[in-house]
């Protein structure tokens, strides 16, 4: 397909006049990772649950959109609703979209769109060059935590854009969990669920909510009305309590194999397991190692009442020893480094779950 003037949507506010603004949700673009634009959570379900992940539902962390082109610059603008924002994490992190290349059967890194046109704006907008008009087969990355209302695409006037190809494994996995789940790092990229998508080839949905991941029924049972091909169940951290998790973890387990008998299901602790995080001082090694018993003792559980589709992560081997202190960004949430090892971690087991 041409691209047109005539195809392209006229922005009210925009730095630039040149490029064609396409619209994300009509084709041939293609989205991921949400269950309606731009939501990862329908709106019901998400208030049913709480106040938290009523307000972090609608935050596009997880979300993409694929297409091809052979348009040599690529224009990103998103009207957006609230910008992200994180106690520990770059604005870069939170608010940014950033965009890969599929060459040669691999994602490559390709740029980093900005997060903010200044105060009083309320879009953000910039542009990367890529001085050819080869096609290029093109995935963008969402932001962390902001809300967005629309995004367009801006290409050049006359050049093509076709359909993204598809992922190897079309049916998701589905991550479940706290604000480790929920991303950090350095980009949009960062956290362990895109890592694996990247590596493995497979579509995930990103349902993780800082702050607010309890397990409360209404949330797990909206995650077992998924199609998925595995769940990660990883939301130890924002248990408040040993006595919360013991109360809430084998529960939600029950709940969603209730509705999916046969799904693979991940059990995952922590993985800042040897830190001590002197602002809560109840958060230590003993705490982590109480916490990592319990989850491994469900796990055991589970395969001792016959399932044979569970699996334990364990989060006090993700982070190489020499290299604990340099795996986040505060003492808790990983950083890129860190989530290299949750990825590696968790694909010991989510790879030969896909290749069967």
């Amino acid at each position: 397909m041409i691209v047109t003037r005539e195809m392209g949507t006229l922005l009210p506010d925009t730095t630039m006049s040149s490029p064609v603004y396409l619209d994300v949700k009509n084709a041939p673009f293609k989205l991921y990772g949400f269950c309606e634009p731009f939501r990862r959570v329908p709106r019901d379900v998400a208030e049913a649950t709480s106040e938290c992940v009523a307000r972090l539902s609608a935050a596009s962390a997880g979300g993409r959109v694929r297409f091809k082109t052979t348009s040599d610059f690529i224009v990103l603008h998103g009207d957006f609703i609230t910008l992200g924002t994180g106690a520990t994490n770059p604005l870069v992190a939170t608010s940014s979209f950033d965009i890969y290349f599929k060459e040669d059967g691999k994602q490559a890194f390709r740029g980093i769109y900005n997060p903010s046109q200044g105060d009083g704006k309320s879009y953000v907008e910039s542009r990367l060059k890529f001085h050819n008009n080869d096609m290029k087969d093109v995935i963008v990355n969402f932001p962390l935590c902001a809300n967005l209302r629309n995004v367009y695409i801006g290409l050049r006037e006359g050049s093509v854009i076709e359909a993204g190809s598809e992922y190897k494994y079309t049916v998701p996995v589905v991550f479940y969990g706290s604000s480790i789940v929920h991303g950090g790092g350095l980009r949009p990229s960062s956290p362990y669920s895109s890592v694996l998508s990247r590596r493995l080839d497979t579509d995930y949905v990103n349902l993780g909510f800082a702050g607010g991941a309890l397990a409360e029924n209404a949330i797990i049972e909206y995650c077992a009305s998924l199609e998925m091909s595995a769940f990660v169940y990883d939301y130890d951290h924002n248990a408040p309590t040993l006595e919360h998790l013991e109360k809430t973890h084998y529960a939600g387990y029950k709940l969603f194999r209730a509705k999916q008998p046969t799904t693979p299901i991940i059990f995952a602790s922590r993985p800042d397991y040897w830190s001590r995080n002197y602002a809560l001082e109840y958060y230590t090694v003993a705490d982590n190692e109480k916490r990592r018993a319990l989850i491994e003792a469900n796990y055991k559980r589970a395969l001792a009442e016959g399932d044979k589709n569970v699996y334990f992560v364990d989060g006090s081997k993700m982070f190489p020893a020499e290299l604990r202190d340099d795996c986040t960004g505060d003492g808790c949430h990983p950083n890129d480094l860190g989530y290299h090892y949750m990825a590696n971690a968790f694909e010991t087991v989510i790879r030969p779950i896909l290749e069967k």
